[in-house]
């Protein structure tokens, strides 16, 4: 009886011994976890500083270390994307990027990075899905350059229109001071024949922002079309006072031959 009482308590510290190194070993495995994770991370943004200075191969060694700790994280992925893309090794580009969004369909910046890459790549039906797919994102913080990316992508067409003024207002309803989004909503809404709404725009556009050549040309014409002499004048006179070398001041003189 007691020979019997213990083996059964034997079995009972063997058992215990076995929870016990179990946990240790799940511990570990955490603690590991939790460092590679952030190793990925600092490799990773490592990388993309480099690729901000331009420095390539830098770089291309920092996303390959965290590559080598996790293959599928979504982030180191993207920014190898965004390497190849400017190694101009497309294929792999487009490989990198599907591993990015299947690794994590909500990374926004990888989706966006995509399409941008699809429209210069002249696949702009492809291209909005990706942005619609960061849009639709509400914790994605840089809407508004997606949106502006789409809107651009659209404005390659030959007939914008709606299509590409949504995103620009989409992008003005995040920040009703962008730039980029009110010139370029300017530009639709003239090309649009709609003067006296391109003329809102470009005034608000220079509330924001410092003349160009580009900005005061667009703006001469718009009042050229709306028959506002004094304010073609006036946008005349920065033009040719400010840029007098540009090529938009020598276009308006051939015009207006002044």
């Amino acid at each position: 009886m007691m020979r019997h009482s213990a083996d059964i308590l034997r079995l009972i510290l063997v058992m215990v011994f076995a929870i016990i190194l179990g946990a240790c070993s799940t511990h570990a495995s955490r603690e590991q976890d939790v460092k590679n994770t952030k190793l990925v991370d600092i490799h990773t943004q490592l990388a993309s500083g480099h690729l901000i200075r331009n420095q390539l191969d830098f770089a291309l060694q920092e996303v390959n270390k965290a590559l080598a700790i996790d293959d599928n994280d979504s982030q180191a992925n993207n920014i190898m994307a965004l390497i190849q893309a400017r190694l101009r090794n497309d294929d792999q580009t487009e490989k990198y990027f599907h591993k990015s969004i299947a690794a994590n369909s909500s990374n926004s910046e990888a989706h966006n990075n995509f399409a941008v890459f699809l429209c210069e790549h002249g696949r702009v039906d492809e291209a909005l899905k990706h942005f619609d797919a960061a849009l639709a994102n509400p914790l994605y913080k840089t809407s508004e350059k997606a949106s502006i990316n789409a809107g651009l992508c659209l404005k390659s067409r030959p007939m914008p229109g709606a299509s590409a003024t949504k995103y620009f207002r989409n992008a003005l309803s995040v920040n009703p001071y962008s730039v980029q989004a009110l010139y370029n909503m300017a530009v639709i809404s003239f090309q649009s024949n709609q003067p006296l709404a391109a003329r809102g725009f470009i005034q608000r556009y220079f509330e924001v922002s410092k003349d160009t050549a580009e900005s005061l040309w667009l703006a001469v014409r718009i009042e050229r079309a709306l028959g506002a002499r004094d304010a073609q004048a006036n946008y005349a006179l920065r033009l040719r006072g400010k840029f007098p070398a540009s090529a938009e001041a020598k276009q308006m003189s051939k015009i207006t031959g002044k």
